[in-house]
């Protein structure tokens, strides 16, 4: 069985990357009472900094932790180098991007069976975290956990199915009850009663709060010594310095026990460590807060026999459960030391506890968690036979409900504000006539789903607010600020051509007659702009509207006029700029790319005009090409737009070409029949469900709004009309496809 372990790894000087270490002897130690089994591991070591580490021949690769080119290196030898099985060792910090958000890269593009030991599972993640750990519980095959607490976070928060979840606790290395006197004899401790707490120094870990219970029993035991053994963790040390060791050191001077404690600032070893956990009688974890799933540190103080004293953050609680320990509550001092004067003058307790802790720590001992994980790891390969980590099947499993609730909470009584700061309208950049038609358009495709008295009011809203932005010639304002004032005289072409979308739908689609009435003089005002139109995208976003118009008025010959000059002015550019293999309407792929097919296949399909159509497939296979060439949607990004020729921007993308490439494909889908648009169109759809180029969803379950746009470190949390009306009109368009399959 050949294993990629994807993780820290010594010497980088961390808790995951001894975990790692020891994970892999364990394994191999399977193998060594095994012979049947070979077993053959290669490391892919996380590098917190570009220079790496100078690590042993295991480590086949280094990645540095925020180059994605690194994780498409170790992905492609993963992929192609014959392995059976890759196992992630997780914390939200090794990883990079937001909240560690690369991680995902692995999870959704490595094709053997993936595992993943968590050592961080948070009772209140915040957005990426929970998105990270749901998806992994989507895509990995097997989700291993330390405690049966992060069990239950893993179904109820993150919504992990049980059977995926194993729970495997933290290995420890072998002690030797017998051998405490002896080791402590080699450390010069024989003689007194030895108080230990080791790990890395930080300020959550209330050290403080163990000094202060000491000066009572330092009096009535004065052999008594506390050692706090380990460094300053790295990320204190570049924030503050040594500021809070230095802290502790004074508290010490002033409560006047400074003989009995002692700081030794190095990393231990693990022969070391096992040394001085040996020679302990007691041992401390005073962390200040329950967030805490895992501590190896813990289990480690339990296994070597030792009296575990701790607050009751989460592992404690279970671990030292049924008096395989003592707890106190957090910054707690004094009953911290009632537990202390009691096990320094009582021998028989102390030993009590000491028994305890050690007979339960030989059932978690490295080699027994070996057997533990291989045995696992052989069913998970045994089992796999074929290899389905298909994002968007399983994204489309568990979809969301339709909601408005966001849309309702960036309209008010006039129409909908532009703009959100996070999910809060943004007052001060007022409204706009883009936004407004988007809604508009919604507002049609969802009456027309559900006939509901409450979404013909909001036709009623955003037609109101198009009437006010109206001009006597029949173009229309864009921008309005929040006091009703015009900002401009004529909006966009853009703007102009959704808006006469959005009419040409309410015309198909009308709830009544009065409504198709209204909507049809207000076109008819505006017919006098379609032939002065120039931007394509104007042009296109009207020829939509054109097409639709002309279901209720087929025989309206003056507008068919005009569609077909519209129609021809598209063909005229793409006849100019389809250069090679360059099938495009412009030298360069901007926003919005998709409405210019869908306006040719709607003005083909609607004058019955083949060759329209056929451009139009012609140019959409082309942006198919550039962006859905890896099962899933990956945008031309808008740091710098696609020039013929040259590379695309991977980033910022935006949902607003995502929903026009829907629709496009929904378009050909009805035109042609043929299952390869419809499957296309679901890509784009689960783009916003997470099947992305970061793997995180830019719809919010949560708020029910849209993240405004799709970066390299994840996803713009502000919420805003236009990635909003995005998302739902393209679940519209999904869904009215999806419901007649």
């Amino acid at each position: 069985m050949k294993i990629a372990v994807i993780g820290n790894y010594p010497p980088r000087k961390c808790g995951i990357a001894t975990f790692t270490e020891n994970f892999i002897q364990s394994l191999l130690s399977v193998q060594k009472s095994n012979p049947e089994y070979h077993i053959e591991i290669e490391v892919f070591a996380m590098n917190d900094k570009d220079e790496g580490y100078p690590y042993p021949e295991i480590v086949k690769m280094g990645i540095k932790q925020h180059e994605m080119e690194d994780y498409d290196k170790a992905i492609y030898y993963i992929n192609h180098s014959g392995f059976d099985y890759c196992h992630i060792q997780h914390e939200y910090g090794i990883f990079g991007g937001v909240s560690g958000i690369y991680v995902m890269q692995f999870l959704a593009r490595i094709k053997v069976p993936i595992a993943v030991t968590l050592h961080t599972v948070l009772k209140e993640p915040n957005f990426y975290q929970r998105q990270i750990l749901f998806a992994m519980g989507q895509v990995a095959n097997k989700i291993f956990v330390m405690s049966q607490l992060a069990t239950k976070f893993l179904k109820t928060i993150y919504k992990i199915e049980k059977q995926k979840i194993c729970v495997i606790e933290h290995g420890t290395p072998i002690f030797n009850a017998a051998n405490k006197s002896v080791e402590q004899e080699k450390l010069g401790w024989q003689g007194r009663v030895n108080i230990l707490t080791f790990g890395l120094l930080g300020r959550s870990k209330g050290l403080e709060v163990a000094l202060r219970s000491l000066p009572n029993i330092i009096k009535k035991n004065p052999n008594v010594k506390y050692t706090i053994l380990g460094k300053t963790h790295p990320h204190v040390v570049a924030h503050e310095g040594e500021s809070y060791r230095k802290s502790l050191e004074l508290l010490c001077h002033d409560l006047k026990i400074n003989n009995h404690v002692e700081f030794l600032d190095q990393y231990a070893s693990e022969e070391d460590l096992s040394t001085y956990l040996s020679a302990a009688d007691i041992y401390i974890t005073p962390y200040l807060n329950e967030n805490q799933i895992t501590s190896g540190t813990l289990c480690y103080a339990v296994a070597s026999g030792a009296a575990v004293v701790s607050t009751p953050y989460w592992h404690a609680a279970e671990l030292l459960a049924n008096d395989r320990g003592l707890l106190f509550p957090f910054n707690d001092s004094h009953a911290l030391e009632q537990h202390l004067a009691n096990l320094v003058s009582n021998p028989d307790t102390l030993k009590k506890y000491q028994t305890a802790a050690y007979n339960y720590g030989q059932t978690i001992t490295w080699p027994q968690i070996g057997k533990a994980y291989f045995k696992e790891i052989k069913q998970l390969v045994d089992k796999t036979i074929i290899i389905d980590l298909d994002i968007n099947k399983i994204l489309l499993s568990c979809q969301p409900s339709l909601s408005t609730d966001h849309l309702e909470r960036l309209s008010d009584n006039f129409g909908l504000l532009q703009h959100a700061r996070y999910i809060f309208p943004n007052y001060g950049h007022g409204y706009c006539t883009d936004d407004n038609s988007r809604a508009l358009l919604f507002a049609c495709m969802q009456y027309k789903s559900n006939k509901s008295k409450k979404t013909l009011q909001s036709i009623d809203k955003y037609l109101s607010f198009l009437t006010y932005m109206k001009n006597d010639n029949g173009s229309y304002v864009n921008f309005i600020d929040y006091s009703k004032k015009k900002l401009e005289n004529v909006g966009s072409e853009d703007s102009f051509g959704r808006t006469i979308w959005a009419l040409g739908y309410l015309i198909a689609h009308a709830p009544n007659t009065i409504y198709q009435d209204y909507a049809t003089e207000l076109f008819n005002n505006s017919m006098g702009v379609f032939i002065k139109l120039t931007s394509l995208r104007g042009v296109a976003n009207t020829m939509v509207g054109i097409s639709l118009y002309l279901k209720i008025h087929p025989h309206n010959q003056e507008v068919k006029d005009i569609l077909y000059q519209l129609s021809v002015h598209l063909y005229n550019s793409y006849s100019t700029e389809k250069i090679g293999s360059w099938h495009w309407y412009e030298d360069l792929l901007t926003y919005d790319n998709g409405i210019l097919p869908l306006a040719l296949l709607s003005a083909g399909e609607t004058l019955k005009k083949p060759v329209f159509i056929d451009i139009a497939i012609e140019s959409l296979q082309f942006l198919e090409r550039v962006t859905l060439s890896t099962n899933r949607l990956s945008l031309v990004g808008n740091e710098e737009w696609l020039k013929r020729g040259q590379k695309k921007s991977q980033f910022t993308q935006q949902a607003i070409d995502t929903m026009a490439m829907a629709l496009a494909f929904k378009k050909a889908y009805e035109i042609k029949n043929d299952e390869h648009y419809f499957d296309m169109l679901e890509l784009c759809y689960t783009w916003f469900l997470g099947n992305n180029d970061v793997f995180v969803p830019l719809y919010d379950e949560q708020t029910k709004g849209c993240g405004d746009g799709l970066h390299k470190y994840g996803v713009n949390r502000n919420q805003g009309a236009e990635s909003l009306l995005s998302w739902l009109i393209t679940y519209q368009a999904y869904q009215d496809v999806a419901k007649i399959k």
